[in-house]
């Protein structure tokens, strides 16, 4: 059995053939195969040095119903903006590959090292051995180092996994080290509330990168306390979601989505990890970054999130149809992501997020 079967089965978020929100035709896999076997000739970023999303969207696209056809097309047209993977420099190798955590040019040296690792242990043993150092960047390039691994899990591709790891290796540069002050609330929604109350953090930092606007509130002295305030138990991990939910739902802001599509792929992941409390620790670091980033922005009232979701579609195959047909990549990611988590909560927020989002462009202009 493929190593990381047993991942895939053991969380039921991980059963992909239900046809509540898409028609899934498996028989495009093939198509879905070579098309993510012909990105992995291109650098993980696009010649702008954004996040190359190519390999995440087709796999959204794919399980929203997209046909081999519909693939084919956007993958043509989005590797418009991809450039070669760079020849390697030198060699990595068990004992040095940490040398190149957060190191942006080293692209090709981390794809090799981890193309080696897979071909050598296994995915299994690749992922669990390597994941443990990563774990304190997992926000980095605004989550899009786990997402990638996550929907390359799901893919069930060695390739695309060796690809991930190295991509979340190239942005895994630590946001700073956890502070270790008394924990107080065992509720992150809580502690964001109170400091958007506060005003602290009212004005957004000007960056033009998402990654560079959580490093710079995350730079801030008060920033590891605020983090520190956490109590992390067994519920911490479906508490931070439902907070990353709420942020997007009450903001429809561009960063804030990120939160939603990162918890979702740490949640996908979190069977590799053996010390989840850490994970957790972190991921609420990452995701309290990201709500920082964007001015600290206050809650919505239970009333108006009623409000919303009575206003929105409920049809979750129509919604995922339009994501399937989308061009725009972190459209189909938030649609397949939400349609994801409805079926695991059954949380009708996640049906009014994804509705909205099949309407709305993504700024792709800085991730």
């Amino acid at each position: 059995m493929w190593e990381v079967e047993s991942l895939l089965q053991a969380t039921e978020r991980a059963t992909y053939k239900s046809t509540s929100f898409g028609k899934v035709d498996y028989g495009h896999s093939s198509t879905l195969d070579e098309l993510l076997g012909s990105d992995l000739g291109y650098d993980p970023t696009t010649s702008e040095g954004l996040t190359n999303h190519l390999p995440m969207a087709l796999v959204a696209k794919q399980r929203l119903g997209a046909t081999a056809s519909e693939l084919r097309r956007f993958a043509h047209q989005y590797s418009r903006r991809l450039i070669p993977l760079s020849q390697s420099r030198h060699e990595l190798d068990s004992k040095n590959w940490i040398t190149a955590i957060g190191q942006r040019d080293a692209a090709t040296e981390l794809r090799d090292y981890f193309a080696r690792q897979v071909a050598e242990t296994g995915t299994d043993r690749a992922l669990r051995s390597h994941l443990p150092e990563l774990m304190p960047g997992l926000g980095g390039a605004g989550f899009h180092g786990v997402i990638r691994l996550a929907y390359a899990v799901e893919a069930r591709s060695p390739s695309q996994i060796a690809a991930g790891l190295a991509y979340l290796a190239q942005v895994a540069n630590p946001l700073r080290p956890l502070a270790k002050v008394e924990a107080t609330s065992n509720n992150p929604e809580e502690i964001l509330e109170a400091s958007s109350r506060s005003g602290e953090w009212r004005d957004a930092p000007p960056a033009e990168l998402i990654d560079d606007e959580m490093r710079i509130v995350a730079s801030k002295p008060a920033f590891g306390a605020l983090v520190s305030q956490l109590v992390i138990d067994d519920f911490t991990q479906r508490h931070l979601e439902s907070c990353a939910l709420h942020i997007y739902a009450s903001t429809n802001n561009f960063t804030a989505l990120h939160g939603v599509t990162g918890m979702n792929a740490l949640s996908n992941l979190r069977p590799l990890f053996d010390d989840t409390l850490l994970l957790d620790q972190y991921a609420f670091q990452a995701l309290a970054a990201v709500y920082l980033s964007v001015g600290a922005p206050s809650f919505w009232s239970v009333d108006r999130y009623d409000e919303f979701i009575g206003a929105s579609s409920s049809d979750a195959s129509a919604i995922g149809a339009a994501g399937a047909q989308t061009d725009d990549a972190h459209e189909a990611k938030i649609v397949y992501t939400a349609l994801q988590e409805y079926q695991s909560t059954a949380n009708p927020l996640y049906l009014a997020v994804a509705s909205r989002a099949t309407g709305i462009a993504g700024d792709e202009s800085r991730c």
